[in-house]
């Protein structure tokens, strides 16, 4: 077994800097397909079920890959596999887009499945890795870059999408889209950074490959407190996506577009700011990450509950700033915190975070779906996001009591 643990320096971080390059160019062309092909899916059948459909066979399998994900990063090369993860996205997309239309609609599924498993195993494998290509030290600053390429990529991403479609059709868009996933594995193979190598560990005997993440994750309460807080989250989240076409309709009827345009461009200015606020936050102490991770999440969903309301656009978009900041402020503090455990402990972990944010996310969408017909948007968000900040509130409050109470116990019994 190669050791996991390396001197890491300055040539590292620079060539680490250029796999966030790679990676956030294939991040906009997931962007860029999630917005091309849901336009596809929709013209393509007439049905808003079939879209929805879609999406929840994409999040489906994003779970089914996070259950495989932490044998897969523990027990396979995890350069080949982040590579292999491009070019087979890249193959789809590219038959995808040189067949007929009518054929096209066929191979939807075989679309779908591909996108939520290989993007998921791809991000498993990557955040567990951050800490061998960077050094233990230097996880938050890279996590943040991580963080700060997802932003820039999903607003270019977002912002052209629509526009490609329209000016070049769908298979030049489908085409472009692969292009971008060939790049990151370019990027990946000619950048020589020392991925951790396989893990000789002891296999779990007997079960489902998820059985032995859910044993460690017995032994780690703090991690499984970040699981069920982000499948909360994700459960919130799934309100204001699907709420946010609906809530455009009516406060901006005339071109609902524009509204649903500045909504994701203030939230991915805020995700862009999110490795500035968490650098001056934890100025080098990581032992905050837990709290920051609590205290972010409740402060997303509060301001994603505001910016729906009826409030003057400019006071909305100021929320989904801090929404965004928040945002990308907790995705930086539990990544941070996750990628402190040990391996092969540490890819099971965030196989078991990409399972609770698809399960979460799908769960939320038929319930978001469901309540719309009935509900204000507001109302729906308001409910589906406030009982992200019960949650997040109550483990805080929890936290803190119990901290005091073990404080205060070596006072009450000296002898102890």
């Amino acid at each position: 077994m190669r050791t996991q643990r390396h001197p890491v320096d300055s040539a590292d971080l620079r060539r680490f800097r250029v796999l966030v390059a790679g990676n956030a160019t294939s991040s906009f062309g997931s962007f860029l397909n999630m917005v091309a092909l849901h336009l596809f899916v929709y013209q393509a059948t007439g049905s808003a079920f079939a879209t929805g459909v879609f999406l929840v066979v994409r999040m489906a399998c994003g779970f089914v890959a996070g259950v495989f994900g932490g044998v897969v990063a523990a027990r396979l090369p995890r350069k080949a596999v982040m590579v292999t993860c491009d070019l087979v996205q890249a193959l789809v997309l590219v038959v995808f887009a040189v067949l007929p239309s009518d054929a096209r609609v066929h191979m939807l599924p075989v679309v779908a499945v591909s996108i939520g498993l290989l993007t998921t195993t791809s991000g498993v494998v990557l955040r567990s890795s951050v800490p061998d290509l960077v050094g233990p030290e230097n996880r938050l600053h890279a996590n943040g870059l991580l963080v700060t390429g997802r932003a820039i990529s999903m607003a270019v991403g977002f912002a052209c999408g629509a526009l490609l479609v329209s000016a070049v059709g769908y298979p030049v868009a489908f085409l472009i889209d692969a292009a971008t996933f060939v790049v990151s594995a370019v990027v990946l193979l000619s950048t020589p950074l020392r991925f951790p190598g396989r893990s000789e560990a002891p296999a779990a005997k007997g079960g489902l490959p998820g059985r032995a993440a859910v044993v460690a994750l017995a032994a780690a309460p703090a991690v499984l407190a970040i699981v069920l807080i982000r499948l909360v989250d994700a459960f919130g989240s799934a309100s204001h996506q699907v709420g946010v076409p609906v809530h455009a309709t009516q406060v901006h009827p005339g071109d609902p577009a524009v509204f649903v345009g500045g909504f994701w461009a203030a939230w991915a200015v805020g995700l862009f700011l999110a490795h500035r606020v968490a650098n001056r936050v934890y100025r080098g102490d990581l032992r905050r990450g837990a709290w920051g991770f609590v205290v972010g999440t409740a402060v997303m969903s509060l301001a994603f509950i505001g910016a729906f309301t009826d409030a003057a656009y400019p006071l909305v978009l100021l929320l989904l700033v801090v929404a965004g900041l928040a945002d990308g402020f907790t995705e930086i503090s539990y990544t941070t915190r996750v990628q402190a455990e040990p391996e092969p402990a540490r890819g099971q972990y965030f196989g078991l975070v990409a399972m609770a944010e698809n399960a979460g996310f799908g769960i939320g969408v038929l319930v978001a779906g469901g309540l719309l017909d009935a509900w204000r948007p507001l109302t729906v968000v308001g409910l589906m996001h406030g009982v992200v900040v019960v949650v997040a509130l109550t483990y805080l409050a929890t936290t803190l009591l119990r901290r005091r109470t073990t404080r205060e116990v070596p006072t009450a019994s000296p002898r102890s």
